[in-house]
C-alpha cells in the first residue's frame, strides 16, 4: 500500500472523530493544490513557494502531515507537518486565508495533525502577529526559534 493511501485511510479514521465546521472539507493535499498553495503563501509575504517552486513542491512531497481546508473547490488553508511520529510533530507551514480567519480552520488543521500524531507533541516557529492564535490554542514559548536560509 503507498503512503497516500496509508495518509488518506489516516485521515479518514481522524475525520470521524473531527466536527467541521460547516461548508468546508479537509482532506490529504494533492499536487493540482499547490498552485492554491502558492496563491496563498505569496498573500501572506511568504516567497519561497513562489521563487522556488521545485524545492517547495518536493518539500511538500515528503512531508506528512500535508492537509488543506477546502471550501467548494477552493482551497483555504493548509498545514505542512514533519514528524517522527513518536516525539515530535514540527509544523512547517499554517495558512489560513485571511477572509476565513476566525472560524475554526486553524484549530481544525492542528487538531487534525495532532489526531494523524497523537503521540507527538507539536512544535513551531510562529510569526508575532500569529503568536496570539497559538497561545490561545495551548502553546507555550519555549525559547528563542532560530533559522538560516541558504538562499
Amino acid at each position: 500500500m503507498s503512503n497516500d493511501h496509508i495518509h488518506q485511510s489516516q485521515l479518514a479514521a481522524v475525520l470521524a472523530t473531527l466536527r467541521l465546521p460547516l461548508g468546508v472539507s479537509l482532506r490529504c493535499w494533492t499536487e493540482t493544490d499547490f498552485p492554491a498553495i502558492q496563491r496563498l503563501s505569496t498573500l501572506q509575504g511568504w516567497p519561497t513557494p513562489e521563487s522556488r517552486p521545485a524545492e517547495a513542491l518536493a518539500a511538500w512531497q515528503h512531508s506528512w502531515p500535508t492537509l488543506v481546508v477546502a471550501e467548494g473547490e477552493r482551497i483555504v488553508g493548509f498545514v505542512r507537518g514533519i514528524t517522527d511520529g513518536t516525539i515530535t510533530t514540527y509544523i512547517a507551514e499554517l495558512l489560513v486565508d485571511p477572509e476565513y480567519r476566525g472560524r475554526g480552520l486553524g484549530r481544525l488543521l492542528l487538531d487534525a495533525c495532532h489526531a494523524l500524531c497523537p503521540l507527538t507533541r507539536l512544535d513551531l516557529i510562529s510569526t508575532e502577529e500569529a503568536v496570539p492564535f497559538y497561545k490561545s490554542y495551548g502553546f507555550r514559548n519555549v525559547g528563542d526559534g532560530l533559522r538560516k536560509s541558504y538562499r
